[in-house]
């Protein structure tokens, strides 16, 4: 498993279309990229985290959405004051319930 991480922030005024974008976008990744999920957390202080997961990296390096996506990345990331990779990392070991 490889995982992308990113610290976001949201202009106030567009929470609900930076919502539906990213659901649009995850859902894209997850369908056309082989995507393993994205998780969206929001933190007390009002910024928000990304946690995408991957089966490895290779697959995410090698995601490249459809044209009819074209542009929605460029969307997503108009409707943010701040935009940031924070981590990328693979997997080694867990402990997870089944």
């Amino acid at each position: 498993m490889y995982v992308v991480t990113y610290r976001i922030v949201v202009r106030p005024d567009q929470r609900q279309p930076f919502f539906v974008c990213w659901r649009t976008i995850a859902e894209a990744k997850r369908d056309h990229c082989g995507s393993a999920g994205s998780h969206l957390y929001a933190q007390a202080d009002g910024t928000h985290v990304v946690y995408e997961m991957w089966p490895d990296k290779a697959t995410h390096d090698a995601c490249r959405l459809p044209e009819n996506y074209a542009g929605l990345d460029a969307d997503l990331h108009s409707l943010c004051e701040a935009w940031e990779m924070t981590g990328a990392m693979e997997l080694i070991e867990s402990v997870a319930r089944a």
